[in-house]
């Protein structure tokens, strides 16, 4: 550890944001930056593991930091978040849809005009290499990270089968998912260049940087804290590989840690709601209410099937066609066909009530809830997990949103063309798609997580309660010292969060060298 250097920024976390971040700010020859990451760092496609290469799977143990949540008052469940360089990019979906121009006018709206949809079209197409539509006034040619969309020979039996069904449904036809009034059943776009390899921030922001003299990346090293000299952010505290803890200075601390990891630095420094930081023993240098509430996520739930033998789809990659919808917004519902789960490793919960190795079928997944939950401190000891309550189902409307949701799965699996394939339904039939509290007790034993968690350090404007950052991304009551991720983001965009994710470190990065 390089005690004793200054930087110039130090951001700790090397995933979807801190990843981009450090690629835009070490552009500067003359800024020195420290990238600190809790997870391996793997320099070259040689030298990464199978597992994140392999982008028709995602790795959810391997490289994960073992999270669990409190899903429900009744549940408690695995909740995977990527532990390496790339971050959840490296081990997730690879699905990279936008958000709607509604989301981040909304955003604007609440106090961060800085985030309109006029601001940020112009990130989304500057990052895109989209290799489909890049020639499209809306889209982006030769940025780092690849949207490819699939292609119909490249589609399984089951997704071509979902397509067709889709269809004949009446759900417009999309071929671009991206665009912004796009709606409907289409191929999925992904950040890959070719059906097989997943192109993480890592890949396409970190591997062209790592070269700069003025970049050094640190893995394997958790922070603790960040110090202060007065009100203004000096540095951390980090251990690396469970040695003992060192302060790293710099001039600005950055925070990409994630929507759960981030707020528990900045509890452990003493920012938070002053009376749980006391309860813990911490000393209060401000006194943010909002550190660490207003999580919300994007629950999943389906009707699930095990597969007749020629469709268990081994190796194929989780999706390939959705169909988006609306209810209560435009776009707040997505319906997915799954090629496979595969039960081994992943999803406990559905393993337990299928009693298989894998499944297959109509997944549903709310982009938009009522329900809220908060990231707290278990303990001042930085190894210890933080807790994470999802508080799902805690706002009865949403018992009502994922009704609907396995209604519509119910109504699409149902079809000969995807049914026929199954061999059995897992957990649910007939007689619990017609009796309400049966398929309510489904909701709280089936519902789990889309892993798309955000909003523990909302951004707004000074005086809003429920701020922790302002639109330039800095922590209120201290100086120097800025949050860059999905905790940040004011609300849930009608979308999985990564490529939003991405914007935002872009974004954030033009603010931060106009900082300085």
């Amino acid at each position: 550890m390089a005690q004793g250097r200054v930087y110039d920024d130090i951001i700790v976390g090397a995933g979807s944001a801190g990843a981009v971040l450090a690629a835009r700010l070490s552009e500067d020859p003359g800024r020195r930056v420290l990238l600190i990451e809790a997870g391996r760092h793997y320099a070259s496609a040689a030298t990464t593991p199978e597992d994140l290469l392999d982008a028709n799977a995602m790795s959810l143990v391997k490289h994960s930091w073992g999270f669990t949540t409190q899903l429900t008052r009744e549940r408690r469940v695995m909740f995977p978040l990527g532990k390496v360089t790339g971050g959840s990019s490296s081990v997730g979906n690879t699905v990279v849809i936008r958000g709607t121009p509604q989301d981040y006018d909304e955003w604007a709206g609440s106090g961060n005009p800085l985030w309109d949809w006029k601001h940020v079209l112009p990130v989304f197409r500057a990052l895109e290499d989209d290799l489909d539509f890049g020639d499209r006034d809306i889209h982006g040619r030769g940025g780092p990270v690849p949207v490819r969309r699939w292609r119909p020979q490249e589609l399984t039996e089951v997704q071509q089968a979902f397509l067709d069904v889709c269809l004949a449904a009446g759900h417009p036809w999309a071929e671009d998912h991206n665009d912004p009034g796009s709606t409907g059943v289409g191929p999925i776009p992904s950040n890959r260049r070719d059906p097989r390899v997943r192109v993480s921030t890592a890949m396409s922001y970190l591997w062209p940087a790592s070269a700069r003299d003025n970049l050094s990346i640190l893995s394997r090293a958790l922070v603790d804290r960040v110090v202060f000299e007065g009100d203004r952010a000096a540095g951390v505290v980090a251990s690396v590989d469970g040695g003992p803890w060192e302060t790293v200075r710099a001039r600005r601390v950055i925070l990409s840690a994630g929507a759960v990891a981030s707020p528990a630095i900045l509890l452990r420094s003493g920012i938070g709601p002053a009376e749980d930081l006391r309860g813990l023993g911490l000393p209060v240098r401000a006194d943010v209410a909002a550190v660490g509430a207003g999580l919300t996520d994007q629950p999943r739930i389906g009707v699930f099937m095990t597969p007749k033998p020629g469709y268990e789809n081994e190796g194929k990659s989780t999706g390939q066609i959705v169909t988006r919808t609306s209810d209560s917004r435009f776009n707040d519902q997505y319906y997915a066909m799954v090629n496979r789960f595969d039960l081994t490793l992943h999803f406990p919960e559905l393993r337990r009530v299928a009693g298989a190795r894998a499944v297959f079928g109509v997944m549903v997944v709310l982009r938009r809830q009522h329900s809220r939950g908060r990231v707290t401190l278990a303990s001042s000891d930085p190894f210890a997990a933080p807790r994470v309550d999802l508080g799902y189902l805690s706002d009865e409307r949403d018992y009502r949103l994922l009704a609907d949701g396995v209604r519509g799965c119910w109504e699409l699996a149902s079809s000969p063309k995807i049914f026929d394939k199954g061999d059995q339904l897992v957990a649910l039939d007939e007689r619990v798609m017609d009796d309400d509290e049966a398929l309510r007790d489904y909701i709280e034993r089936a519902v789990d997580s889309a892993y798309n968690p955000v909003g523990t350090v909302r951004m707004g404007p000074a005086g809003d309660p429920g701020a922790a950052v302002d639109q330039r991304c800095a922590v209120y009551g201290v100086e120097n010292l800025h949050v860059v991720d999905a905790s940040i983001m004011p609300s849930m965009v009608c979308a999985n969060t990564h490529l939003t994710v991405v914007m935002i470190a872009e974004r954030a990065a033009a603010l931060l060298r106009d900082r300085g």
